[in-house]
C-alpha cells in the first residue's frame, strides 16, 4: 500500500466548505500577505496560480510573470532542475513537497536558501484540486549551522596538532630511555666480562678464546679475532663466529689494516672494505668480511697484536664498539703480560669511569626531562608495582613520590569499576607479553586522591632487559579539552533559547526511541505542539515577551512529562515530544491532560498577565514500517487537523497502515 500523505480536505471535517472558500476569496488573501513567509497555491497540473504580496517584494518578479512555470528564473541554476524533479513528482503522486533551495533576492541580487513546502488539497472525492504552499527564508539558520561545524572541525584540528607533539615527546624520550637501557646493558656486560677474566684461571689460548667469544656478544659482530705480531706478519691465534676457521692464518703488516693499527698504536674502523684502501681486500673476501674495528694490544708500553671485531655487513659499528674494543684490548695485553701495569689499571679504571659518568649524566638528563615534563610520568613493573613517579604525577592525581612508589597501580589511581579489567590485563601481559593497549594513544579515566575521577589520555610503552619488564607512561589530564569538546556539541544540539534539545539531537533520538520500540515490542508516541496565536503575542507584545514565553512554555512541558521522555524544540513555537514504553494509547491521556492543563494555567512573562493554549497532534508507533520521517508526517497532520478544529485541543492520527 502507499504511504499515508498529510493534505487538506475538503470533506473532512464540518469546517469544510469554510476553508475551501478561505483559499480563495480576497480575505485569506490578505491574511496571506501578512504572513512573513511566500504563500503560494498551484493548480492539480503543478502550474501555480496564486502568490502573496511577499513573493513580489522579494523576488521583484509580478504574478503575471512568474504564473504557471514562470518561477524558474529565479532559482539558482545548481537547484532548478532538482526542485523540478521534486515538484513534479509530487503534483504527479500527490506526496508531500519539500526541498531546500535557493533563488534570488531583488534587492540585493543574493542567493539565499529557503525551505519550500506544500500540501495537496482534495476534494469529497479525494481529488486533489489545489496546491498550497510556503517558502522560508533559512539562510541564517543554515548560516549559523554551518559556523558550528567549522568551528568544531578547527578545534579538533588544533586539539590534533596538540597530540601529534605530544606523542613525538613521548617518542623521543622513549628512545632516550632506550639509548639508556642499552649503554647500561653493555657497561654491565662489559663489567661482568671484566670480573670474569680477571677470576678465571685459565691458560693463555683459552683466555684468548674467551675473550673474542665475549667481543660478539658485547658488539654483535660476525666474528672476532686476536691477532699477533710476527715478524712482517700477522697471526690469528683465537677467533670466534666467521673468523673462527680461519686460525692460524697469516696477513702480511704493511698490506693489512692490523699491521697498520700496530704502527699507529691507534683504534681503527672500517666502514666498508670494498672501498678502504687499508685493508687486505682478498683477505676479506676471502674470510667475507665488509666492515671492521681493531684495537691495538699493547704489552710494556709497545704494540704486540691487535683485537679486532668484523661483520660482513658495511657500517655495523658505531662509537661504542669501538670503545669496547679498546677496554677488552687492555684486559688481554694484561693478561699476555700475566699482570697489569699500573698505569694501564688507571687507564681501564679511567674508562670505566668515564664510561660510568656518561650512563650517569644520560641518567640525570632523562630524570631532568621526565620531572620537568607536563605529562605526568609513571613506570610500574610487570606485576603492577609502582617503581617511578614524577613531578606532574604528584599535581596530577595528589599522591607525593613517597606515597606513590611501591604501590599497586590499580588501588592509587584506576576506578574501582575498572580494577578488574586492569588486573585480567596485566596477568595476560605477564603470560604472553602482549598488551591491547600498548604503544597506543588511548583515553581512560583516572582517580585522583581525593576520590574524583577525571579523563586522561596516555600511551604506555614496555621496556624490557634480560632480567625483567617495565611499563613505562605519559598520562595528561584532559579534562579541560574533554570540556571544550562537550561544549561544542551542546552547541550543536541544543536549542539556545529554551535549553531542550533541537531539531538535529531530536532526529537522532527519535530514530533511535523507534529502533528499540521496534526491538522490545512496545509503544510510543510522538506529539506536535504549537502555542496557538503565538504571532499575535509575538507582534504586538514584541519578541523579548515572545521568547520568554517560549521558555516558560518549554519548561512546563518539560514538567509535564517523564524522566525517559524528550521534549525538544524545532524551531518558532513548534515543540515536539517522544513518549516511550507506553502500555496502551490510553497512557497518553493523563499526560496530554497534565501538559494541557499545565499550559492553560495563568502566567505572568515580563510584568503581562496572560494566558494561553496550545494545539496538539500525535502519532502512535509500535513496530510498524514507517520512517521517522513518515511518522513525523502523521503527527504534523493530526496537528494541523486540530488546528482547523477550533485549536486548544489534541488529534491523533490514526494506526499506520502495514505496507505490502
Amino acid at each position: 500500500m502507499s504511504k499515508t500523505i498529510p493534505s487538506i480536505s475538503l470533506a473532512a471535517d464540518p469546517c469544510d466548505s469554510a476553508t475551501r472558500s478561505a483559499l480563495y476569496d480576497q480575505h485569506s488573501m490578505a491574511l496571506a500577505d501578512a504572513v512573513p513567509q511566500i504563500v503560494w497555491t498551484a493548480n492539480p497540473d503543478g502550474a501555480l496560480d496564486y502568490y502573496n504580496q511577499h513573493w513580489i517584494d522579494y523576488t521583484g518578479m509580478s504574478i503575471e510573470e512568474t504564473t504557471g512555470w514562470g518561477w524558474a528564473p529565479v532559482l539558482h541554476p545548481d537547484d532548478l532542475q532538482r526542485c523540478i524533479d521534486v515538484w513534479t513528482n509530487s503534483y504527479t503522486t500527490g506526496e508531500l513537497y519539500e526541498i531546500e533551495y535557493r533563488f534570488k533576492r531583488a534587492s540585493d541580487g543574493s542567493y539565499r536558501w529557503h525551505l519550500g513546502r506544500a500540501l495537496p488539497v482534495r476534494d469529497q472525492a479525494g481529488n486533489i484540486i489545489k496546491w498550497f504552499g510556503t517558502c522560508t527564508d533559512i539562510q541564517e539558520q543554515k548560516q549559523a549551522l554551518n559556523d558550528v561545524e567549522n568551528k568544531v572541525r578547527e578545534r579538533t584540528a588544533e586539539l590534533a596538532s596538540v597530540n601529534e607533539s605530544l606523542l613525538a615527546e613521548i617518542e623521543q624520550r622513549k628512545l632516550l630511555a632506550q639509548t639508556q637501557q642499552r649503554d647500561a646493558l653493555r657497561l654491565n656486560e662489559i663489567i661482568t666480562t671484566q670480573c670474569q677474566l680477571t677470576e678465571a684461571k685459565l691458560d693463555l689460548e683459552a683466555f684468548f678464546q674467551l675473550v673474542v667469544n665475549r667481543i660478539d656478544v658485547l658488539t654483535g659482530a660476525a666474528g672476532s679475532v686476536i691477532e699477533l705480531v710476527d715478524g712482517d706478519e700477522m697471526i690469528y691465534r683465537a677467533g670466534s663466529g666467521v673468523a673462527g676457521p680461519h686460525v692460524g692464518l697469516r696477513l702480511q703488516r704493511a698490506s693489512s689494516i692490523s699491521g697498520l693499527c700496530v704502527k699507529t698504536q691507534e683504534v681503527l674502523h672500517c666502514v666498508d672494505s670494498e672501498t678502504d684502501q687499508r685493508v687486505d681486500r682478498v683477505a676479506c673476501q676471502r674470510i667475507g668480511v665488509r666492515s671492521m674495528v681493531v684495537a691495538p694490544l699493547f704489552h710494556e708500553g709497545k704494540a704486540i697484536g691487535v683485537l679486532k671485531a668484523m661483520s660482513p655487513r658495511a657500517h655495523a659499528f658505531g662509537a661504542a664498539d669501538m670503545q669496547t674494543l679498546q677496554l677488552m684490548a687492555g684486559l688481554i695485553g694484561s693478561a699476555i703480560a700475566h699482570q697489569t701495569a699500573f698505569n694501564e689499571k688507571e687507564k681501564l679504571l679511567s674508562d670505566l669511569n668515564a664510561a660510568v659518568s656518561v650512563i650517569a649524566a644520560n641518567e640525570r638528563r632523562i630524570r631532568t626531562v621526565i620531572e620537568s615534563a607536563h605529562d605526568a610520568f609513571v613506570a610500574m613493573s610487570a606485576d603492577g608495582c609502582i617503581t617511578d613517579w614524577n613531578r606532574q604525577a604528584e599535581e596530577t592525581f595528589g599522591w607525593t613520590r613517597q606515597e606513590a612508589i611501591g604501590q599497586q597501580l590499580e588501588s592509587l589511581i584506576i576506578p574501582p569499576r575498572y580494577r578488574d579489567a586492569h588486573v585480567a590485563g596485566m596477568d595476560h601481559f605477564r603470560l604472553t607479553g602482549e598488551g591491547e593497549k600498548l604503544n597506543k594513544r588511548i583515553q581512560l579515566h583516572g582517580l585522583r586522591k581525593n576520590g574524583s575521577e577525571f579523563p586522561v589520555e596516555l600511551t604506555i610503552n614496555v621496556i624490557a632487559n634480560s632480567s625483567d619488564m617495565q611499563l613505562c607512561a605519559f598520562l595528561h589530564d584532559i579534562t579541560d579539552r574533554k570540556r571544550t569538546e562537550e561544549g561544542l556539541l551542546h552547541l550543536a544540539q541544543i536549542d539556545q533559547l529554551t535549553e531542550l534539545p533541537n531539531r538535529r539531537l531530536f532526529n537522532d533520538r527519535l530514530a533511535t526511541a523507534m529502533g528499540r520500540a521496534r526491538r522490545a515490542k512496545k509503544l510510543m508516541a510522538l506529539i506536535y505542539l504549537d502555542i496557538d496565536h503565538f504571532k499575535k503575542i509575538n507582534d504586538s507584545l514584541g519578541h523579548g515577551v515572545g521568547d520568554a514565553l517560549l521558555k516558560e512554555f518549554a519548561a512546563r512541558l518539560k514538567a509535564s512529562v517523564r524522566v525517559i521522555d524528550t521534549v525538544a524544540r524545532l524551531g518558532g513555537d513548534e515543540f515536539v515530544m517522544l513518549l516511550e514504553q507506553l502500555q496502551e494509547p490510553a497512557d497518553t491521556s493523563v499526560i496530554t491532560d497534565k501538559i494541557m492543563n499545565s499550559i492553560r494555567r495563568d502566567m505572568v512573562i515580563d510584568g503581562h498577565a496572560m494566558s494561553i493554549t496550545a494545539s496538539l497532534g500525535g502519532a502512535f508507533y509500535s513496530g510498524e514500517d514507517l520512517s521517522p520521517e513518515e511518522l513525523v508526517a502523521l503527527a504534523d497532520e493530526a496537528l494541523y487537523r486540530a488546528k482547523q478544529a477550533g485549536r486548544n485541543q489534541s488529534c491523533w492520527a490514526p494506526a499506520p497502515a502495514a505496507k505490502n
